[in-house]
């Protein structure tokens, strides 16, 4: 049987009936819909030494932040520093 899917008044209020209904079950009420995706990362493999990536960790840690992220961030902020150098 399809049931409705509900009117949710916030994400919080969605987040709760999906944790305690089944999608399948509300199949039938939903439609298709095309999307555009536009990828513009790239992962990369970055060889760092075991002691930097440690403190690395630590950093991320105190920053609620995963070190991936960190990285990343500090990368743009060198290349955006070096780029406006000249």
């Amino acid at each position: 049987m399809t049931k409705k899917i509900p009117d949710f008044k916030s994400l919080e209020e969605a987040a709760e009936y999906w944790d305690t209904h089944s999608f399948a079950d509300h199949i039938g009420d939903t439609e298709p819909v095309e999307i555009e995706v536009s990828l513009t990362r790239r992962r990369i493999m970055l060889e760092i030494d075991s002691d930097i990536l440690e403190k690395l960790k630590k950093i991320a840690h105190k920053k609620k932040k995963g070190y991936d992220k960190l990285i990343s961030s500090w990368i743009r902020e060198k290349i955006i520093q070096e780029a406006s150098n000249g």
